[in-house]
């Protein structure tokens, strides 16, 4: 086959788009953070992940601007080479102090932190487990690694333990999990993976980039939640941090292990100056005002109250994030093109992002969000309310590409369900 023959296959895509269900890409042309503008209409921001409402914040946008005034638009090189800005290095002391930690290493972005630490810590002869409900960037990570990857059901420990007893006692194993999973909110059971890496010798390692900010104490993460250590902590400032980039924090000789050994470290562009400077400010603020933790998981407790008075489902969410259970990929489209006609922006979320059958309205919210914001999505979820307790109540496990193998017809004839 012709090598761009393949560019035609996106007959799911454009039929979505047909359908004026496409829900990708959707043009912003303003924001403030909690309220956003689309096609010249004012949204309430419903599945941002700027969890501490900082992206607005006149201190975080003050230091950025600043930043670039002294040190420029960008680092010119990789921070092994000549780009290690002291401004870097600042940012990195701060995160272990707020980690306790004993050092940090920025990255260019929390994917190439995961795509650079894993496969630096996990070589040929060992065994990386990964839960099966990881994001992304964690499987790209375990794939460019030479050890071999088990992957455990979903917060299923005793699958853990079966499988840690699976392999020569004697091998490196590092456990891999999500803080917080950054789909349906839900923590991962890090108390019982730490007693299990304790008694099968193995090493643990936390991506918080969705627990950062909005679990533990003053917001500082997954393992400071069971108030238990951890082996490797990553981190974004693409979320709570209100920038860009990711960190990996752990032992001093982690930490100097990475810098020699994380490809994805040594052969990047240093983060941008900006970006170092609006997340060291980020965290500071985090720091000072703990607080801002609290409101977020007070807003996020009043808005899941109004939704679970409406009789939705979502899921046991302990977190700022908040799913809204559809289970029907067409209707979860539906709906979330419905609540962006009431003014609501959301995020569907659909197989194989999510198991069959459980495709649901990833929301979230943030310390900014006023109580008006709130009760406006909630307003809107109570006019769409029927249509996804009927999507509960007749469950529909196929997902949209299959529907699509029936022909567009019958694709089109789903909607009017919603």
């Amino acid at each position: 086959m012709e090598l761009f023959n393949k560019l035609q296959g996106l007959t799911l895509v454009n039929m979505v788009r047909q359908a004026k269900l496409y829900p990708f890409f959707r043009t912003l042309e303003g924001s403030i953070g909690n309220n956003v503008t689309h096609k010249g209409k004012n949204l309430v921001m419903m599945s941002s992940n700027n969890y501490l409402g900082l992206t607005h914040d006149p201190r975080v946008i003050n230091a950025a601007v600043e930043a670039v005034k002294f040190w420029g638009t960008g680092c010119t090189g990789s921070r092994f080479l000549n780009g290690n800005l002291s401004l870097h290095e600042k940012l990195e002391k701060k995160l272990a102090e707020f980690l306790g930690t004993e050092s940090a290493l920025v990255f260019a972005s929390g994917f190439l932190a995961n795509q650079g630490a894993i496969p630096a810590l996990a070589h040929k002869g060992d065994y990386i487990f990964s839960d099966g409900d990881n994001h992304a960037c964690i499987i790209e990570g375990c794939k460019a690694s030479d050890a071999e990857t088990l992957v455990y059901r979903h917060n299923d420990m005793e699958h853990l333990e079966q499988l840690l007893k699976s392999v020569p006692a004697d091998c490196g194993k590092l456990i891999v999990t999500d803080g917080v999973f950054s789909m349906t909110g839900k923590t991962a059971k890090y108390d019982q993976i730490y007693n299990l890496a304790k008694k099968y010798n193995a090493r643990t390692f936390i991506d918080d980039a969705h627990g950062l900010g909005v679990v533990g104490v003053g917001g500082r993460g997954t393992a400071n939640m069971y108030n238990l250590p951890v082996d490797v902590i990553m981190g974004t400032f693409s979320k709570s941090m209100a920038s860009q980039g990711g960190f990996i924090a752990g032992s001093a000789e982690l930490i100097d292990w990475l810098r020699h050994n994380a490809r994805s470290f040594m052969f990047s562009a240093a983060l941008a100056p900006a970006s170092t400077a609006a997340a060291l400010k980020a965290l500071e603020v985090l720091m000072e005002e703990p607080e801002r933790v609290v409101k977020a998981n007070a807003n996020a407790e009043y808005f899941k109250k109004g939704l679970q008075n409406l009789g939705i489902d979502t899921m046991g969410s302990p977190t700022t994030i908040i799913p809204v259970l559809v289970g029907d990929d067409s209707v979860c489209l539906g709906v979330c093109q419905t609540l962006l006609k009431l003014g609501i922006f959301t995020t569907p979320v659909v197989y194989p992002a999510v198991p069959r059958g459980q495709a649901l309205i990833r929301c979230s919210v943030m310390p900014t969000h006023t109580e008006k914001d709130l009760d406006i999505a909630i307003g809107a979820f109570a006019q769409v309310a029927p249509a996804i307790l009927a999507a509960n109540a007749a469950p529909n496990t196929n997902a949209i590409y299959e529907e699509m193998n029936n022909g567009a017809g019958e694709f089109m004839k789903s909607q009017m369900r919603v």
